[in-house]
């Protein structure tokens, strides 16, 4: 009798293999009590929707179809006739099976003379966790039986299951004599890792360190990591940047070498994999967590105020801000010299390589949690969520949510229809600009979740976009009207994603320090809003412009309304963007301010509400270039607790150099904390005579600036290019190295345009002093001190101020 199982277990990750000439889902998953990494599905085939343009055809007549694409006939294994959702209403479908993934293409273009193909476009393992209804992160129960070595899938379904995963933070340094490590030819010269308080750097020199173990070779040296991955038998291996360079490199050294780097189970190979604009490594049976890509996501989505304070993302710029503690450094450029060099140099080298690691450590706990509640949320896979966009994370949602109410999804659009939309931009939000100045005593309200619950309130889908007038129907302000019944499958979503995060507040109101309530209410968040852009996003499969532009209507629609409320309650509003509103109290009490908000939100439809952000003592409000009315999403404010909220300002961009933020935020301090002009002033004056004095370490001067584009593509002459060329010819850096990478460059006194003074970091060993007084210190921090009458040539130190 064949050995039958059923286990509970986390799926790590789903793809699938090709057995003869059957495509077959492969499940990698870990639960207690079993050993088995891999599971096949032998039942699921990859299929396709069709809906006929013929009536009267029917599935025996598709059945027996002899479909080919050149030399190739078609295997058709199954045709299932069903009614399903199309755009809301019903159609006559079928549901057309095959054996192998590579006949989906070939099925989409062989049957448009039958009607419209639908869902060719969704790859065959996104299918199997829709169809089978599971959610990887959840868990799935799991009944399989042994067929050979394999265990073949009888029985899958969702299940909750709580499993700790194990995970091995690594990092690698490279002998890199030319500046940029080559892999052809520059060995890997340490591999450190941290795994369960195991510590250890793996080189091939002997070095005094209790946690260093010395190899013969390079190869050995990879042969022995691989061995710790395996005989650890971890779920999750983290790297930071380590899909773009650390594991690339080390395959690529394995293949010159003749080590073994079979790091996945079942001592499978590693794969490269392009995810959009990402590139993401598949290391099957585990799952890879670029901690370098979540951190980038984690910033573009602001869901950590602790990133904002790291000027580029770095592992030791973002271990700091998370921290606050300082990584050991060294100077990468020199890694090679250390390298040849004494022996204090050596063990200062392996110091450093375990700092990494173990830097890499503390990340990779502070993310790791927001993570899996993303993938929950989302029901994809956690290396999936990991390079996954939140548009990406919506889409997955939203199919998954057409399954369960039986609707189709919709195809990916053309390239015709991408440039189509994209050429038929949509109306954005209200904003009333303050007038530029220093306020007191500013109560600040937002709409929870504005744009999620007009979405719900007014159920706004394509599918419910309404003509019938006889309907029962929304309007909204840009004319388009939307079913009242029944609710879209977006409006769903976001239902019950809105009132799980109410929930899981609630509860972490009684739980404060519960991290995982911390991160689900997160992702929940970030997910909920990403709503809105989907929809309006030009590559969406459920774009609408009817829908998007419908949502910021009504959203101005909404804005407009609170303000005529509170002006009719005595309060001047000072400003308003999108989904706020900032009153100036000017004699009201905070009583009266929360009396205006409860009655406010009483007339306001359920999904709605208006919330207390917070009241502040103070607030800078710049000036537009230019003019004296403010300019939206520029201002500074002082709570009474003392926390500075910021927007726009230099201090949150990655751009301007660390002493031109440095500054703008001490100057911040001192008029919104001290009340103290002169004090400002005065921070300003003396970072122009240590900039003069040449007292600025060069590290301070540094900018930042991404290459978006291929290097030989670019028509114009900026800083970031001239800097990255000159490097490039100098043999300092390699062009593959530095396109699509963050440029970090010095502006020296050497050349007459900025330009020609521009150099990267590495080659600066002076800097122009009249660059940085002209072009970053005075504008950051001018535009705030304009408002209390300063000059600029008073920051300068050659005048005073010119009005009060």
């Amino acid at each position: 009798m064949d050995e039958k199982i059923e286990i509970d277990a986390l799926i790590l990750d789903v793809d699938y293999v090709n057995i003869g000439d059957k495509s077959t889902i492969r499940i990698a998953a870990t639960g207690k009590g079993s050993d088995t990494a891999f599971f096949y599905d032998k039942s699921f085939s990859p299929y396709v929707y069709l809906i006929p343009s013929n009536r009267r055809l029917d599935a025996e007549t598709m059945k027996r179809l002899d479909l080919r694409s050149k030399d190739t006939r078609i295997e058709i294994s199954g045709v299932e006739e069903k009614e399903i959702k199309h755009a809301g209403r019903g159609v006559r479908v079928f549901k057309i099976s095959t054996t192998n993934t590579r006949y989906v293409p070939m099925l989409r273009d062989s049957l448009g003379e039958f009607g419209e193909c639908y869902e060719h476009d969704i790859l065959f393992w996104k299918r199997y966790i829709i169809d089978k209804g599971i959610s990887p992160m959840h868990g799935a129960r799991i009944t399989a039986h042994k067929e050979g070595d394999v265990f073949v899938v009888d029985k899958i379904e969702k299940a909750d299951v709580k499993e700790d995963l194990t995970h091995l933070c690594f990092d690698i340094e490279t002998y890199n004599p030319i500046g940029a490590p080559r892999q052809e030819k520059d060995p890997v010269i340490m591999i450190s890792y941290s795994c369960n308080g195991n510590r250890k750097v793996l080189t091939t020199k002997k070095i005094d360190r209790e946690f260093v173990i010395c190899f013969e070779s390079e190869k050995e040296m990879i042969n022995a990591f691989s061995e710790v991955i395996r005989s650890m038998d971890v779920d999750i291996i983290a790297g930071y940047n380590s899909s773009n360079f650390d594991i690339p490199y080390l395959v690529k050294r394995a293949e010159v070498t003749g080590a073994d780097f079979a790091i996945g189970r079942g001592r499978e190979q590693v794969k490269m994999e392009h995810h959009g604009l990402v590139e993401a490594v598949k290391i099957p049976g585990r799952i890879n967590v670029d901690v370098y890509n979540v951190a980038k996501f984690v910033s573009v989505v602001g869901a950590s105020e602790k990133l904002i304070r790291a000027n580029r993302l770095t592992l030791s710029e973002v271990y700091g801000a998370i921290t606050g503690d300082v990584k050991k450094m060294v100077d990468r450029r020199n890694i090679w010299q250390l390298w040849d060099g004494s022996k204090d140099d050596l063990e200062n080298l392996a110091d450093y390589s375990l700092a990494d690691s173990l830097a890499l450590d503390e990340l990779y706990k502070f993310f790791i949690n927001l993570e899996i509640e993303v993938s929950k949320v989302s029901g994809t896979t956690l290396g999936e969520a990991c390079v996954s966009t939140t548009g990406q994370l919506v889409e997955f949602l939203l199919m998954r949510y057409a399954y369960d109410n039986k609707e189709i999804v919709p195809n990916k659009p053309s390239d015709s229809e991408i440039r189509m939309r994209e050429a038929n931009p949509i109306e954005g939000a209200y904003v009333k600009t303050p007038d530029a100045g220093v306020y007191r005593n500013i109560g600040v309200f937002d709409f929870r979740g504005l744009y999620p619950s007009i979405i719900i309130t007014y159920n706004i889908d394509p599918s419910t976009i309404c003509n019938d007038e006889s309907a029962e129907f929304y309007q909204s302000p840009a004319g388009t009207r939307f079913l009242k019944e029944p609710a879209g499958i977006i409006p769903s979503a976001l239902r019950r994603l809105t009132g799980e995060r109410l929930g899981i507040k609630k509860a972490a109101k009684k739980d404060p320090d519960n991290k995982e309530l911390a991160a689900r209410s997160q992702a929940l968040k970030i997910i909920a809003n990403s709503f809105y852009g989907y929809l309006g996003y030009a590559r969406s499969r459920w774009y609408s412009r009817d829908c998007a532009a419908s949502v910021t209507a009504l959203g101005r629609a909404h804005i407009m309304q609170t303000i005529d409320a509170a002006e009719k309650a005595g309060f001047r509003v000072l400003y308003s963007d999108t989904d706020s509103i900032f009153l100036l109290l000017e004699g009201k009490s905070k009583e009266d301010a929360l009396g205006f908000l409860k009655k406010f939100n009483s007339s306001l439809p359920e999904s709605m509400e208006l919330e207390l952000e917070d009241f502040y003592v103070s607030g800078v409000f710049v000036g537009k270039r230019g003019g004296d009315s403010g300019a939206k999403k520029k201002y500074a404010l002082l709570s009474e607790s003392g926390r500075i909220k910021i927007r726009g300002f230099e201090l949150v961009r990655r751009d301007w150099s660390g002493v031109a933020r440095e500054t703008q935020r001490k100057v911040l301090e001192a008029i919104l904390k001290n009340g103290s002009k002169d004090e400002a002033i005065k921070i300003v004056k003396d970072v122009v005579s240590m900039l003069r004095e040449n007292k600025v370490p060069i590290g301070d001067l540094v900018i930042r600036t991404q290459l978006r584009k291929r290097i030989d593509s670019y028509d114009g002459k900026s800083p970031e290019l001239a800097a990255a060329k000159k490097a490039i010819e100098k043999g300092i850096r390699s062009k593959d190295d530095l396109e699509g990478s963050t440029i970090n460059y010095v502006v020296t006194r050497s050349g007459s345009s900025v330009s020609e003074k521009a150099v990267l970091e590495e080659m600066a060993d002076n800097y122009d002093p009249d660059y940085y007084i002209e072009h970053q210190i005075i504008p950051a921090t001018l535009k705030i001190l304009k408002e209390l009458g300063v000059s600029e040539e008073e920051l300068k130190g050659r005048g005073s101020q010119r009005r009060l």
